[in-house]
């Protein structure tokens, strides 16, 4: 269902290819597996389908984590697209760390670069 395979992946995108008619799951199955594992937070139907339906919606890290185990997604990727959907920022892993920056620009530019050998010295 994504519609443009070069851009990054967003929340609405992730919800809306895997919940509802014709999908692997019904809003009522994603309703019941969306808790956060870490604070047992379950976001309102409402919430969830808004999140699926690109509406405006509070978004935090507990309803990122409700989103990725309501979809059996794991959470990485389920931050990695509310970051891009919330900033417009994409995450890219770089030197064994994960960077965040503007679409089109490499992740791993000499300012990145610069900033991974300071912090390879701090471990001196």
């Amino acid at each position: 269902m994504r519609h443009d395979v070069s851009e990054p992946e967003t929340l609405e995108q992730l919800v809306a290819d895997r919940v509802g008619t014709g999908r692997e799951m019904t809003w009522r199955q994603f309703e019941e597996r969306a808790v956060d594992e870490e604070s047992g937070h379950r976001p309102s139907r409402d919430t969830l389908w808004k999140i699926g339906n690109g509406k405006p919606v509070k978004v935090d890290r507990r309803v990122v984590g409700a989103v990725a185990a309501g979809l059996g997604l794991p959470l990485r990727r389920v931050q990695i697209a509310a970051t891009f959907q919330i900033t417009g920022l994409v995450v890219s892993d770089v030197g064994g760390g994960m960077v965040v920056h503007e679409p089109g620009v490499a992740p791993d530019g000499p300012r990145v670069q610069g900033a991974l050998k300071d912090d390879d010295h701090s471990n001196e």
